[in-house]
């Protein structure tokens, strides 16, 4: 087979195991209420038990990250699909809130290895100019696949309990577990150089303060992005009465808009040199859209289209922080990427995670409306933008 051609098929390969990581991240949300009455148990249970996929990935996503530093990503990348793969089918056998848990904790030590894997096989396969976009349509195909598959599932729900519906992913899993042994590889003369323990690799991302300021950026631009997107927005729509249709078409314009823009301000960031103006320019840009759709009043009219256009915007602007990824991955070497990156989306998927309850922490009993409290999250942006400055330029 063409190199050329292996590689983008060992591309695409990780990508989909991105995407099955996203569903089954997503899955237990979608499915809650009847899970809720399958299982027998409350709100409160339902939401720990979805918390535990949280759990388990955060916990394994550095050490994720190490072992992609450390080993052949065949079978490093195989390991972390067949443990998603077996929670898969666990969860889809489960009777009881714990044994739903554990199997959920599961799924997410395997999925922990998807986003990072994507990241180090492009690193190794492809020149450092394409790192970016390739980096950013696995984002986009990732948007686009997991709206489409999870519009699937909502159908099937009407037809089919969750258990079955669960059975079918695992079989897919089993089915990407094998496709990803066959085809997934490091490339032949890729050399790893000074391998080092894990306490090693650690203390040298650790001590390198601009790995922490690139960090700490991604996690107040993209991880808001993530929040504004899949939670925050629904207030500010509930707030301005506008119907739940409409709301979730918003939410795909948002998507929409990460998935066309992070690629194409990867490839405009090769076309100026520069990853810091892209992403200084994106970041001040998307921050005056994000207050538009906080803040701008959805005017007495017949058509929602400038707020759908300002969705879109948001999106597609703000997604031009993932090229902190690609600063982290240029800024790293073959020894080290892996644990950089996995720091890295550690902390934006962990501040994403907080910020769904941060905002609440600025409300007082005379301040319940959105603008209130929603403030956080351009704030939030600005500091990254200021962080920006402080960044060196990594292209070259």
């Amino acid at each position: 087979m063409n190199n050329t051609i292996h590689a983008f098929l060992i591309w695409f390969v990780a990508t989909l195991f991105v995407v099955y990581a996203f569903c089954l991240n997503t899955a237990a949300a979608v499915f809650a209420s009847t899970i809720k009455t399958s299982l027998q148990t409350s709100d409160f249970g339902v939401s720990m038990a979805v918390g535990a996929f949280i759990v388990g990935f955060a916990l394994m996503q550095i050490p994720a990250g190490y072992l992609l530093d450390k080993y052949n990503a065949r079978f490093v990348i195989s390991a972390g699909v067949f443990i998603l793969a077996v929670g898969n089918i666990l969860i889809s056998f489960s009777n009881t809130l714990l044994l739903f848990s554990l199997s959920n904790f599961v799924q997410g030590i395997g999925a922990s290895f998807a986003f990072i894997a994507a990241a180090v096989l492009i690193s190794q396969w492809f020149p450092s100019k394409l790192f970016p976009i390739l980096f950013g349509l696995t984002q986009t195909l990732s948007c686009v696949l997991s709206g489409i598959i999870h519009y699937i599932l909502f159908i099937t729900l009407e037809t089919h309990s969750w258990n079955y519906i669960y059975q079918i992913l695992a079989m897919v899993g089993m089915c990407l577990f094998i496709i990803t042994l066959l085809i997934v590889k490091s490339p032949k003369d890729f050399k790893r150089v000074g391998i080092l323990s894990f306490t090693q690799s650690l203390a040298i991302v650790c001590k390198n303060p601009q790995i922490w300021l690139i960090t700490f950026a991604a996690a107040t631009s993209f991880g808001v992005l993530l929040a504004y997107a899949s939670f925050w927005y629904l207030q500010v729509e509930t707030f301005y009465s506008v119907a739940l249709s409409e709301s979730s078409m918003m939410s795909v314009m948002i998507f929409v808009g990460i998935g066309i823009g992070t690629p194409l301000l990867g490839w405009f960031s090769n076309i100026f040199k520069s990853r810091k103006i892209i992403l200084h320019c994106s970041l001040v840009l998307g921050d005056m859209a994000l207050l538009l759709g906080l803040y701008l009043p959805h005017f007495d009219i017949n058509t929602l289209v400038i707020i759908k256009i300002i969705a879109f915007l948001i999106g597609f602007l703000l997604s031009g922080s993932m090229l902190f990824f690609t600063v982290v991955s240029e800024i790293s070497s073959d020894a080290t990427r892996g644990v950089a990156l996995s720091i890295t989306n550690t902390t934006v998927f962990l501040f994403n995670t907080l910020l769904m309850f941060i905002p609440y922490l600025f409300i007082t009993a005379n301040s319940t409306y959105f603008f209130t409290y929603l403030w956080i999250l351009p704030f939030c942006i600005l500091f990254a933008i200021l962080l920006i400055y402080f960044i060196n330029e990594t292209y070259s």
